[in-house]
């Protein structure tokens, strides 16, 4: 074999490797996964409706995920199988004894570390999302929403209250070395809720 023919093999196999290492593909299944989940939650916080679980299992809560809110909460989670990505539901009473709810986007394994491009994929879909919604009339930017560094965050909120009288944010969270993610959409606490 010729050392030409074996440089040849090897920066076939080197750049084989490097586009394994990005997967694409896993990218684009998350991204998916991801769509469906953040507007399955918009539309069931934004409506007061019951979460579609259409096509999901139910999941156990992780442990790390489960924080008490409140007098009292409850959890429940949902997943597609084989997805890096699980939705988790919590229903929460506050001292007011308001029940307001939670649907978060949270990563199966907390271990997992988001890659460049996923992180890019997550953002820019919310991004499109808000602009798409924002253009329909219904929601608007979150002009509270404040940078935490080193946290890259986006928010967009309902225009108006959803039927629980409660103002309604759509999130993303993540940092660049993609060790923290979170997303959803959410009942906000910082105002009362005023049902009609």
């Amino acid at each position: 074999m010729s050392s030409k023919t074996f440089n040849t093999r090897n920066l076939a196999a080197s750049v084989m490797a490097l586009w394994l290492g990005a997967n694409p593909i896993h990218a684009q299944s998350m991204l998916l996964d991801f769509e469906s989940f953040l507007e399955r939650c918009r539309v069931s916080v934004e409506t007061n409706s019951a979460f579609n679980i259409e096509g999901l299992q139910k999941l156990d809560v992780a442990e790390s995920h489960a924080h008490d809110r409140g007098m009292s909460s409850t959890h429940e989670a949902w997943g597609s199988p084989g997805s890096e990505l699980y939705v988790l539901l919590t229903q929460w009473t506050a001292r007011d004894s308001t029940v307001r709810h939670l649907c978060s986007i949270r990563l199966v394994d907390k271990e997992y570390v988001l890659r460049p491009v996923e992180q890019a994929l997550l953002l820019r879909h919310l991004l499109i999302r808000q602009v798409d919604l924002i253009g329909a009339g219904t929601h608007k930017v979150d002009k509270r929403l404040s940078p935490i560094p080193p946290i890259v965050n986006a928010a967009f909120l309902l225009l108006d209250r959803n039927p629980n009288g409660c103002i309604v944010t759509n999130t993303i969270a993540l940092t660049p070395d993609g060790k923290f993610f979170s997303a959803g959409s959410g009942e906000q606490a910082v105002r009362p809720c005023n049902a009609q």
